[in-house]
Formats: structure tokens, sequence, C-alpha cells
């Protein structure tokens, strides 16, 4: 998202600078508020194009997201070129993308509630769960990495992005939970080669990408365990639950 905004102020600078020099040069009927109808639909056009190429190159799962601002973004510009009829409140105007969505998703094939483990069968919830200290906030986003000690988490939220990087954090020795629940999110988690973990992820609509397995489309579930989960002493019990969005799970 830092990304994004800062794609997005560049835009901007570059911009307003173009303006100020038409400006100077005294062009009869040009007014370099003229300029702004241009600019926020760019936003949506960069915003679309960096969510839908990371989505291809890094398979991050958010080409839903990146698509429709692409769309959004590239009507609005049509429309300030004279091309077509559309304004910001046309939005409306593209629910049929949803159908479009759930039609790619199927073309693609449904996986609903896909099962994985690697090297022993699915495991049930820990019977001894230790009492997280509960998250909750409407709106935000959350990133972890570089040097931080993992304590156990609860997470509840509205609408978020959250990256956690375990590459370098303190992680104790011992079962640690992580839980994160959110109406509609991007959830990306980095976990070092030599801890061991399970996750439980799932998203009614979205895609779900752990290790080499991935589930994507709706009601979308995925179980992954791996091979010494059960007799580690350090080692991560991950749930996540989204209404919509994506989900990575990665070893680095």
């Amino acid at each position: 998202m830092r990304r994004i905004i800062s794609y997005f102020m560049a835009i901007c600078f570059i911009w307003i600078g173009v303006m100020l020099i038409v400006n100077s040069l005294n062009i009869d009927d040009f007014e370099i508020s003229f300029g702004w109808g241009y600019i926020y639909p760019l936003f949506f056009v960069v915003t679309g194009v960096v969510l839908l190429g990371t989505a291809i190159i890094k398979r991050r799962g958010r080409w839903m997201i990146g698509t429709f601002l692409l769309v959004f973004g590239g009507l609005l510009l049509a429309d300030r070129f004279g091309l077509v009829d559309f304004t910001f409140w046309s939005v409306f105007k593209l629910w049929p993308m949803i159908l479009i969505f759930i039609g790619f998703s199927l073309f693609r094939g449904i996986h609903i509630h896909l099962d994985y483990s690697r090297g022993s069968n699915k495991k049930k919830k820990s019977e001894k769960r230790k009492k997280n200290k509960e998250t909750s906030f409407t709106f935000g986003d959350m990133e972890k990495k570089g040097n931080w000690n993992l304590e156990p988490m609860n997470i509840n939220t509205m609408a978020g992005s959250f990256y956690l990087d375990l590459t370098n954090a303190y992680i104790p020795d011992e079962e640690t939970e992580i839980h994160i629940r959110s109406l509609a999110g991007d959830v990306t988690i980095l976990i070092p080669e030599e801890i061991e973990f399970q996750a439980q992820a799932t998203a009614q609509f979205g895609d779900i990408n752990i290790l080499d397995q991935e589930s994507t489309g709706v009601n979308t579930e995925l179980f992954y365990e791996t091979d010494q989960f059960a007799n580690a002493a350090k080692k991560l019990d991950i749930i996540i639950r989204l209404k919509a969005g994506s989900i990575r799970i990665d070893r680095v």
C-alpha cells in the first residue's frame, strides 16, 4: 500500500509540474484545475495495475480488486477524453463485474472444502488453547518485519492488509497461535524454513495459497500441516478466516 501511495504521489508531482509549465505559457482557455480530473482516475489505474501485476507475478491473489480498479479508472479517463459517459458515481453500473469474477473463478475451477496435509493426517485444534489478547479495529493495515517478538495474536477487523514476516522475528519455544478474522483483506505470512506450522484458512470469496497448495473461488478452505508439527516444540498454529480477500503463507 505504501508503494501504491508513493506511485500516486509521484504521478501528482509530475502532473502538477506539467500543468504549471503549461499554465505559465498563458495558453488561452487553460485552467490549472483541469488537471485534477485526470489525476484521481490515474490513481485508480495505477493501483489496479500494481495489484494486478503483483497477482500475476507474485501470485498474491489480488487480481479481482486490481481488475476492478483498473476498469473503473480506465472508464473515468475515457470519460475525460469524451469517449464514454462515466462519472465517479457511475461505479454502481459496474456491479455485473461480480458475476464476471464468479464466472472466471468457476472457469479456473472452484475448490470447495479442500484439505491438504504433508506427512500426516489433518490435525484437530489443540485441546489446550492459550488465552490470546484480542485486538479489534475497524479498518487498518498491520505490517511486522525485521527484528520483532512474536506473541499470540487474536485479531478481528472489518478490513485491512496483514503482512507478517517471521524470518527475523523471535519465535518462542512453544506453540504460538495466530488468529486473524476479517470481512475483507489480504494476509501474507512468511515463515522460516525450520519452523513447523499448521494452518487452517477459509475465505468465502477469494484465493488461498499455502506453500505449494492453492484454492481459489467461492467458499474455499485449505488445511496444511508440516511434517514434524506434532513433535516440534517451537511451532505455529495459524487460523485465518476472511469473507473476501487473499491469503498467502510461504516458507523462506
